[in-house]
């Protein structure tokens, strides 16, 4: 029973996730994520509630505040700063993308039959489910132009990873755990930062530009 909680927990995931394929709009993509990060943090503290494991509760905690709270506001106060709502141009459209992603989850399906995981898995089926998450976005990565959009790919890969995790192994260890969320939060700020800079140097080119083309 519980299993079955964790991989319908999964598959709303796995939803949200494709669910980042259909839209070009990077607010809604941002929403989606922190939505999706919600399930990972309510899936990893179910697993602690019945395991009993406090490092969980610990996880669980630091998923809901950096990936619910503080990424998307950081990502949101970007785009803002920006002044880009959507995606203009990707290198692959959505009919293709959605295709494509079909056959990657399929393929993962079949794949993971032939996988015999051993020991106690809390759930076998989050397995394949997990890693069409993490190839999901390692697909947003290289089939969108916009690097705030390759940003959330990136993030979706982590939960991908963060829900095979707990979900196979009843999670890692605590200080490792924390050393990724870490490298996720200056990850995500340095990446904001670095594209701020980018798009505040191509607008002072541009006027730069214009103002020389005026002389």
């Amino acid at each position: 029973m519980f299993s079955n909680f964790i991989e319908l927990i999964g598959a709303f995931v796995l939803v949200l996730a494709i669910l980042q394929i259909t839209s070009d709009r990077l607010y809604f993509s941002i929403k989606v994520y922190a939505i999706q990060s919600f399930f990972v943090a309510i899936s990893i503290l179910s697993i602690g509630i019945y395991s009993s494991s406090f490092d969980l509760y610990v996880s669980s905690f630091l998923t809901l505040v950096i990936k619910c709270l503080i990424i998307p506001y950081a990502l949101f106060k970007t785009i803002d700063e920006m002044k880009i709502k959507r995606e203009i141009k990707t290198f692959i459209n959505i009919t293709n993308s959605l295709m494509v992603i079909s056959a990657i989850i399929m393929f993962t399906f079949l794949l993971t039959r032939y996988i015999n995981l051993g020991g106690s898995v809390i759930a076998k089926e989050i397995f394949p489910i997990s890693l069409s998450i993490i190839f999901i976005g390692a697909f947003i990565m290289v089939s969108r132009q916009k690097p705030i959009t390759q940003l959330i790919g990136f993030l979706t890969l982590e939960n991908g990873i963060m829900l095979v995790a707990t979900s196979v192994t009843y999670g890692m260890p605590l200080i490792v755990e924390i050393g990724i969320f870490f490298d996720v939060i200056v990850g995500a700020t340095m990446a904001s930062l670095i594209i701020h800079h980018i798009n505040h140097d191509i607008d002072d080119m541009d006027k730069t530009s214009v103002s020389d083309f005026k002389e």
